[in-house]
């Protein structure tokens, strides 16, 4: 085979592996977040004149790719919190890149097929086939191309109507214009004003709706009733807990009696599973040892340990106390991390738990009930469930009464994670929670990243990765309900409706062709289809 065939068949999966490298490079903890931009670039000219099926493949190397150096700190979570050694735990980063990358496998393989027989163009089909993917393809992490741009205010605030898949498709939109505009120069076509014109025109009114919210949503802070917060973050991972829970608790004790000198405060907050606590009922009184006597409310993350019948029950909880220490509020967290937290089918196969002897076995909550701390109610969530948009939604209904929440929190152990980017990208996730409930969001973690987020999203203030930190805040209680906490993921919906109206049409136009006894050159084919996927009307 000529050399220059060789490196011809070998084009498409090098721009696959380009566009992932961008992607990764382009999203929180890289944070080029202008990278998002054109990633898709070269992987839309990888499957221009490919095969869906081929698509399919070129796609999933971007995703793998995009994936394994996106969350390369997977390896140490398998070795932290499940105990397995290092080459089974790469092989788990291996998996769960390949399992997140289908995301990206299937955004080729539709916008492909769809493009190619419709020749409907590439410019909206590319953004409402990934945003449907993006909310159906389920996650054990979930991660949103939207994140990426957490620190765009004004392009972020679209959220609030659509939630994070909302932003997601506009950096997909930005993506396939500017293949649609490079493709026209390329080749020497006309250029494509017309949807150059459209996407700026989109640009503007986002922006413009942005600062619009921004400035509306700052005059409401303002003059809205606010709480005194205070976060202690001791700098302690989780095998500290296990190994020395003593002196743990001591020195959240002695930072928080710092905090309590300084600041008069209406709540302090400590992070997930600081302390282990074996409770008859959830009407109990903690023991002045384990909060330290400090006289004010507190919210913690403990193991609680509870009676239900003759079985003991343990759940990942959050108790929230008076300030003499009688529980006042407790929330379960509801999902829990697989092979971390619990063991898939455990419960069916107790042998399992034998035989991972370091994954924990905890029952998940049930409740959506807000926390009430005087007057005010507060929403509760625990670790990674503040990156589930759906479940937060749930959350900030108000249970069964519909007492909506007028702040969030969220307690978290990262520890798991080493100093990797994985604090700032769940920090990133969780802000947009913010701005889909226009609500402040309280975030505590054991070895950082803890911080106040408000309600536009924005980071008002952070401690760093393994430091030793406290952290102080006024937060404002807001009110009401936002367009997405009242619809949810309406353009999710919507763009999976198009993108299977897109499939089946496909289809049928393939079927059709072959009942009329048509069969293409596959060449001339792609050529002709490709064209009319870029805005270019097919040969006559």
């Amino acid at each position: 085979m000529p050399q220059n065939d060789v490196i011809k068949r070998l084009l498409p999966w090098i721009a696959a592996v380009i566009g992932g490298i961008l992607h990764f490079l382009g999203y929180v903890g890289f944070d080029q977040f202008y990278l998002e931009w054109i990633f898709l670039v070269p992987l839309l000219w990888a499957v221009r004149e490919q095969r869906p099926g081929r698509a399919f493949l070129i796609g999933w190397v971007a995703g793998i790719v995009g994936n394994a150096g996106g969350f390369y700190w997977i390896i140490q979570m398998f070795q932290q919190f499940a105990g397995v050694p290092w080459p089974l735990a790469a092989l788990g980063l291996l998996f769960l890149s390949a399992a997140n990358g289908i995301v990206v496998a299937t955004w080729a393989w539709a916008t492909r097929l769809i493009t190619r027989d419709t020749g409907w163009s590439v410019v909206w089909v590319a953004p409402v086939v990934w945003t449907a993917v993006e909310k159906f393809w389920p996650e054990i992490f979930p991660n949103y191309l939207g994140a990426s741009q957490y620190r765009l205010s004004s392009l972020t605030q679209i959220a609030d109507l659509t939630g994070i898949l909302g932003v997601s498709f506009l950096v997909v939109y930005i993506n396939a214009t500017i293949y649609a505009v490079a493709t026209c120069f390329v080749e020497k076509r006309r250029l494509a004003w017309r949807p150059l014109t459209v996407l700026a025109a989109a640009i503007v009114l986002v922006v413009c709706y942005g600062e619009l919210r921004i400035r509306a949503m700052d005059r409401q802070v303002a003059t809205a009733e606010k709480l005194t917060i205070g976060l202690v973050q001791v700098n302690r991972g989780a095998a500290d807990t296990h190994i020395d829970p003593d002196t743990v608790l001591r020195e959240h004790h002695e930072m928080s009696r710092t905090l309590v000198a300084g600041h008069p405060l209406d709540l302090i907050v400590w992070p997930e599973g600081v302390c282990r606590v074996n409770l008859s009922s959830r009407d109990s009184r903690l023991p002045t040892a384990l909060l330290g006597d400090l006289g004010t409310p507190m919210l913690l993350g403990a193991c609680l340990q509870l009676w239900d019948g003759d079985k003991v029950r343990t759940s990942n909880s959050a108790l929230l106390t008076d300030a003499s220490g009688r529980i006042i509020g407790s929330y379960d967290k509801t999902i829990l991390v697989p092979f971390g937290e619990y063991i898939p089918f455990g419960d069916i196969f107790p042998r399992l738990y034998s035989w991972s002897p370091f994954v924990s076995r905890f029952w998940p909550g049930a409740s959506e009930e807000p926390l009430l701390l005087g007057r005010h109610l507060l929403s509760v969530n625990i670790c990674y469930e503040d990156i589930f948009p759906g479940h937060i939604r749930k959350l900030m209904r108000g249970g069964r009464e519909r007492r909506v929440p007028e702040v969030m929190f969220n307690l978290t152990n990262d520890s798991w994670y080493g100093n990797s980017t994985e604090p700032m990208e769940h920090l990133a996730l969780a802000s947009f929670r913010s701005i889909e409930n226009r609500r402040s969001l309280v975030r505590v973690t054991n070895t950082g990243v803890s911080a106040f987020v408000d309600p536009v999203g924005r980071i008002v203030s952070r401690t760093g990765v393994w430091t030793k930190e406290v952290l102080v805040d006024r937060i404002p209680l807001l009110k009401g309900r936002t367009a997405y906490a009242v619809m949810g993921d309406w353009i999710g919906w919507l763009c999976a409706a198009f993108s299977i109206s897109g499939i089946v049409q496909a289809f049928r136009i393939s079927r059709r062709g072959k009942e009329l006894g048509r069969p293409r050159d596959e060449k001339d084919g792609k050529r002709q289809k490709g064209n009319r996927s870029e805005g270019r009307p097919p040969a006559r």
